[in-house]
């Protein structure tokens, strides 16, 4: 699943990221995609929960 944050650059991809790892939140990894830098998120858990995306997705605010 790619989101993306209208006006981000790479490098506000790669703090984002950062943060979410540093605080336990999730694993978010920034990639390319049509030349441009997005969030790939790859859900392993099989019990992740739609709250948990949705909470994960709402940091990008």
């Amino acid at each position: 699943m790619l989101f993306r944050r209208i006006g981000w650059s790479a490098e506000d991809y790669a703090e984002w990221s950062a943060r979410l790892l540093a605080g336990q939140t999730a694993f978010v990894a920034p990639t390319g995609w049509e030349g441009e830098t997005v969030a790939r998120f790859a859900f392993l858990h099989p019990e992740t929960t739609l709250e948990v995306v949705e909470e994960t997705v709402s940091t990008m605010a």
